[in-house]
């Protein structure tokens, strides 16, 4: 197992009675995970628009 992996699951895993702990860290990384994701997507969109629009703009003007 590597070494990173190790140490991941290390501290996301729950103890005896930790249960709770366990569960809200789980959330937390859904959260922080889905974020990065919306940012992503975002990005994307916006930089497919941007594309698009300079397109639009620079196809009008006769050369």
């Amino acid at each position: 197992m590597p070494f990173e992996l190790f140490i991941g699951l290390r501290y996301l895993k729950a103890k005896r009675k930790a249960t709770f702990i366990s569960l809200i860290t789980l959330i937390s990384v859904a959260g922080v995970a889905l974020g990065v994701m919306a940012l992503i997507i975002v990005l994307a969109v916006m930089t497919g628009f941007e594309e698009d629009l300079k397109e639009k703009i620079l196809g009008t003007n006769a050369i």
